[in-house]
């Protein structure tokens, strides 16, 4: 458990070359005291170097993409799943798409380039080459479309601009047309007279041989005016295309324009030789988004490479407030660039050499390098005991204010400070019922509520401990998680009470925490109809949030409840299964990114519509699959009930990747209590190697609801449920006479 405060948040915005290199030497050598994010919009980040190998068909996805969530989980790294769109300098702020804006105390931005749309239509009819995860989904749709057109009428691809990146790109589309025995008219234009200016002429032939030998049209020294529908208009003729690509010169993103930072001619974040903004000096940047003013270099996955050590230290010493390293980028290097097939070309002036080896030398370097990444050593585990916070750390936190952090009082004396509070609370967009007499718009020592004459007051709560580092999603899952017991007594969210737990850290620190995590609470409350009314705070390790609901029922013959199952009734579940298991590999660093955010838009939907559906086709039994897994809730439903229940192992629904981390041996904590429950199935026996057998066991967050209900109307309700985007909702079994439970195969 670390215990020590938070005092400087590090935010690095965007997933590039230089970043995930930071997050690697990170998990080496952390800094007690300072926290590192990482915002990006993707869970993955493709590897520059690997692109047209992929479009080659030479490597496959994951091999060429380093998988954020895993690398950050592993290197102790938060990772939010956003889209920064701006960006307030002056105020240490970052605007967020969608959700709240974030705080940082010192800021990098490593979020590449973007094509120049200078050429009338390339924005609204070409498919940039950058960035290179949208290039890359637009390959998988061209790719279907050949093999629909191939063998009718070729489509007519082209690619403009003749640099080394639009050279490797058709170079490796050929390369997959040819391999797969497709067809495809393509075409290269270029403004420049020469294609690989800075190889020598025997080179430059080759190059132009190879274009010929593939039957790649090369257009030198014409320039693409304009570009319509269907037409690309150039200085020499007028081209036909169906596809269009665009590799010219780079671009910054136009919302940094919005911002006070300084930036060049060209939109580029003007940095110093320590990768400092020359405008405000606690905002670094790397990579292609950088300009540094003393040493302008092009923009090439090299220099970005090189930049990640320097911007790792140069980060850390600024936060201690030590002296800063000189970057200083190199002036020659060995440029390899893949030429379709496993053949490639080496230059480093004044020398260039092509051929086999020279893909193998490439394909080397480049596979070396995403070991770092794929190929994680076990996590490291550093032992804080025995250190202290760097003095310029401890000197941050307000006099006397260390040694309140370090010794932090119970009962009481845990409380959040009133000045956090007031802070945050103030900010607050709280829904409220009329009925409400004191809350947070209201305060006094206690909520008073109107309770509506003939109504039922139905009571929960549900308090969790964090797993997952974002805190506007954990809040707006603690809140979902907490709702759903209302819901699945069909009772209507009214008003609701909070128990926060803020991680120990420096006030301002803690006021960013708890506005992420309320205003995620408040976006599921809010669309609830649920009054926020008030709550309490402490503090803890870690981050931790819980509610007690207040809801209402007109009436006993409303509610839905847990027990009331009858023989020859269907069981449907309306989510897949597998949470547990699935933030246990996460945990660990051992689960797919893309494997936790699907999970997590499983988690993310409300049970309210389900609920609805459940009471509409007149349910006798309902409750949420939490954490006593679906053999637990099961049990507690058949309660009283002289019932039991056949369940079809093979149409249980699971998350993906779940089935995967059990079978590795990665389970929940809870698993084995939750396990004491196959006491009650009658044939376990016959089971218990069965690839779906622990999912049975599994707990869940924000669980799905399952249900009992005539038969006959199964499948109307589960259309209902489909359409209400609940797509793995599922009969799983029946209601049968007798007492325990039996497994079979469907």
């Amino acid at each position: 458990m670390n215990e020590t405060p938070i005092v400087k948040d590090i935010v690095l915005v965007g997933g590039g070359h230089a970043h995930v290199l930071v997050i690697r030497m990170w998990a080496m050598n952390p800094t007690l005291g300072l926290r590192l994010t990482l915002i990006s919009p993707t869970t993955y980040t493709p590897y520059s170097g690997m692109l047209p190998g992929l479009i080659a068909g030479h490597y496959t996805f994951e091999e060429c993409h380093i998988d954020l969530v895993k690398l950050c989980s592993w290197a102790g790294v938060r990772y939010i799943q956003a889209q920064v769109i701006g960006m307030n300098p002056d105020k240490n702020l970052l605007k967020i798409k969608d959700r709240p804006n974030i705080e940082y105390d010192l800021c990098s931005l490593n979020i590449g380039s973007t094509p120049n749309h200078d050429i009338e239509g390339s924005a609204e009819y070409a498919t940039g080459i950058k960035p290179i995860g949208d290039f890359y989904q637009h390959w998988l749709k061209l790719q279907t479309l050949i093999k629909e057109t191939s063998s009718n009428q070729p489509l007519k691809i082209a690619m403009i601009g003749g640099g080394y990146g639009g050279i490797e790109i058709i170079l490796a589309i050929h390369h997959w047309l040819k391999k797969n025995a497709l067809k495809a008219d393509l075409r290269l234009i270029h403004r420049g007279n020469c294609l690989f200016k800075n190889s020598s002429q025997a080179q430059q032939k080759k190059i132009l041989k190879i274009f010929s030998n593939a039957n790649i049209s090369v257009e030198l020294n014409n320039n693409c005016e304009r570009i319509t529908a269907t037409q690309l208009h150039t200085s020499k003729a007028v081209f036909d295309y169906d596809k269009v690509f665009y590799c010219t010169h780079a671009s910054a993103s136009t919302w940094l324009t919005q911002t006070k930072l300084e930036l060049s001619d060209t939109g580029f974040i003007k940095v110093n030789d320590f990768l400092q903004s020359t405008s405000h000096d606690n905002v670094f940047a790397a990579g292609d988004i950088s300009h540094i003013i003393s040493n302008p270099r092009p923009k090439a996955g090299v220099y970005a490479v090189r930049m990640g050590p320097f911007l790792f230290k140069n980060m850390i010493q600024y936060s201690l407030n030590k002296t800063l390293r000189t970057y200083q980028p190199q002036t020659k290097f060995l440029s390899l660039s893949a030429l379709g097939g496993k053949v490639a070309m080496g230059a480093r002036a004044p020398f260039t050499l092509s051929g086999s080896w020279v893909w193998k030398l490439k394909d080397t370097i480049d596979r070396k390098f995403m070991r770092k990444f794929n190929e994680l050593p076990p996590m490291v585990v550093h032992n804080h005991q025995s250190k202290q916070l760097h003095p310029f750390l401890e000197k941050e936190l307000e006099k006397g204010n260390a040694e309140e952090l370090a010794m932090r009082c119970g009962g009481c004396g845990g409380k959040v400070g009133s000045e956090v509070l007031s802070e945050v609370l103030c900010d607050l967009k709280v829904h409220e019922h009329e009925g409400v007499l004191t809350g947070l718009n209201k305060p006094d020592d206690a909520a008073v509520l109107k309770i509506p004459d003939g109504k039922l007051l139905v009571q929960s709560i549900d308090f969790l401990k964090t797993f997952i580092d974002d805190p506007y999603i954990f809040g707006q899952l603690s809140a979902h998680h907490a709702l759903s017991d209302i819901y699945a007594m069909n009772g209507t969210p009214h008003s609701a009470q909070a128990m926060v737990q803020l991680p120990l850290a420096k006030e301002k620190i803690q006021v960013r925490e708890m506005k992420q995590l309320l205003d995620g609470a408040l976006a599921v409350l809010n669309d609830a109809g649920c009054s926020l009314v008030g709550g309490h705070t402490t503090e803890d390790a870690n981050l931790n949030l819980g509610f007690n609901i207040n809801g209402l029922c007109d009436g006993d013959n409303k509610l839905l409840k847990k027990n009331g199952c009858k023989a020859e009734q269907v069981i449907i579940v309306c989510k897949p299964l597998g949470v547990g298991s699935l933030f246990a590999a996460h945990n660990r660093a051992q689960a797919k990114g893309e494997d936790i955010y699907k999970a997590l838009e499983s988690m993310l939907l409300s049970n309210k519509d389900a609920a609805a559906i459940f009471y509409a086709h007149q349910a006798n039994a309902c409750t949420d699959i939490t954490g006593f897994g679906l053999m637990g809730h099961l049990i507690e439903m058949l309660g009283n009930s002289d019932c039991g229940a056949q369940l079809y192992l093979n149409s249980i629904p699971q998350l993906s990747g779940a089935l995967e981390s059990m079978e590795s041996g990665i389970l929940s904590s809870l698993q084995k209590q939750n396990l004491r429950k196959e006491k009650a199935i009658i044939n376990k026996d016959e089971f218990k190697t069965h690839h779906k057998y622990q999912l049975l066991f599994d707990p869940q967050t924000c669980g799905g609801l399952m249900a009992v209900l005539d038969a006959d109307k199964a499948q109307v309700c589960i259309d209902e449920l489909i359409a209400c985007n609940y797509v793995q909702a599922v009969v799983i079994g029946k209601i049968v006479k007798g007492s325990g439970v039996k497994l079979s195969i469907d």
